[in-house]
């Protein structure tokens, strides 16, 4: 964990650096006094819209598990996980989830993990599709960089990323929902076979865990092997990302980058962004959320001089906007629900301290 900790802060300072890089303090300054603060308020309904549909995406997930579970006690889980995900190093807040759904729903923590993993997995295909529909409909400056000697274009190293990322994980899906409970089967006979090989109770209750676990896990994904289900997580994801687009949109209006940043410009906007933050990083992806937004925004000919003051002071508030809406959010859940975030944090440590 503590390399962990100790990349995540030496990749962020670094990010940081390259954010504020050629931005002079008095620049920032003008751009922020140049915002149109009223657009706080639309980023908030955005924010609400889009964490709205992702509790109600879990909720789709977790009643696989628990059919009596309520739209309030995910969206209070959803809060604090997410607040959690950005808060504690490592990454360590993804277990926060599942601990929670098994402390209020009964949920085996394998199941929790699978659910929380098809989660991901929607988000992944989200976003690469996204990259893809940027990258056919949406004009963007085909620049190039030298790579290993070689002129390449950026354009096509997106659209080759994505069409590389998007069979691995949609074959992912369909092994999960097909061949789940077959897997699982030939896990027990290859465990059933290695329990009558080796006469060792600390390896017969080690393969008992690891099988119990994998049941769980499977029983976690049941979700995709209902295709109602299914298209409704589908469609839910795309309104997620579809509010995530709004608010990079209000955004490029906030700071009067309206003519730059449509819709389908913000969406690439967010599609680089995501793609930044899923490299290492401190707590709260403090500098890499700043660089890579702001990597996206030059994409689209955001940069240099006073844009690049406008860009910056964009990235900012499009990070820490957001993160003090979830901050309080997930607070209101922590105290009415009498959740003690250093109890999460115990919990989240302790698996992934003894790995």
């Amino acid at each position: 964990m503590i390399r962990g900790i100790a990349l995540g802060l030496v990749v962020g300072a670094l990010f940081l650096a390259l954010a504020l890089w050629g931005v002079p303090v008095d620049e920032l300054g003008h751009a922020f006094a140049q915002m149109r603060w009223i657009y706080l308020v639309h980023l908030a309904v955005a924010f609400a819209v889009q964490y709205g549909l992702r509790a109600w995406r879990q909720m789709v997930l977790v009643r696989t598990q628990a059919p009596a579970t309520s739209y309030r006690t995910q969206l209070g889980i959803l809060m604090i996980g997410f607040f959690c995900v950005n808060t504690f190093p490592a990454r360590l807040g993804e277990a926060v989830r599942p601990y929670l759904f098994y402390e209020k729903e009964g949920v085996p923590l394998g199941a929790g993990f699978g659910l929380v993993f098809v989660e991901r997995l929607l988000d992944v295909v989200a976003l690469f599709l996204t990259v893809l529909a940027v990258l056919l409909w949406v004009d963007v400056p085909d620049r190039r960089i030298e790579l290993v000697g070689r002129s390449v274009s950026l354009v096509e190293l997106g659209r080759g990323a994505a069409l590389l990322v998007l069979p691995p994980v949609l074959i992912a899906l369909v092994v999960l929902a097909v061949f789940g409970p077959a897997a699982l089967r030939f896990g027990e006979r290859v465990a059933a076979s290695v329990e009558a090989r080796v006469r060792s109770d600390a390896v017969h209750r080690a393969m008992r865990l690891v099988l119990r676990f994998a049941e769980s896990f499977v029983e976690g994904v049941a979700a995709l092997r209902s295709p109602r289900r299914l298209a409704a997580l589908g469609a839910l994801t795309a309104a997620i990302f579809a509010s995530m687009g709004l608010t990079t949109f209000y955004l490029a209006r906030a700071f009067g980058l309206e003519s730059m940043i449509g819709f389908g410009q913000g969406m690439g906007v967010l599609a680089v962004t995501m793609l930044g933050i899923a490299l290492p990083a401190p707590p709260g992806f403090a500098g890499v959320f700043e660089a890579a937004a702001r990597g996206g925004l030059a994409l689209f000919g955001v940069q240099g001089g006073e844009l690049g003051a406008r860009a910056l002071a964009y990235a900012l508030v499009f990070h820490w906007w957001q993160f003090l809406l979830m901050a309080a959010a997930a607070g209101y859940f922590l105290w009415r629900d009498r959740v003690g975030l250093g109890r999460l944090f115990r919990f989240a440590r302790g698996p992934a301290s003894g790995s």
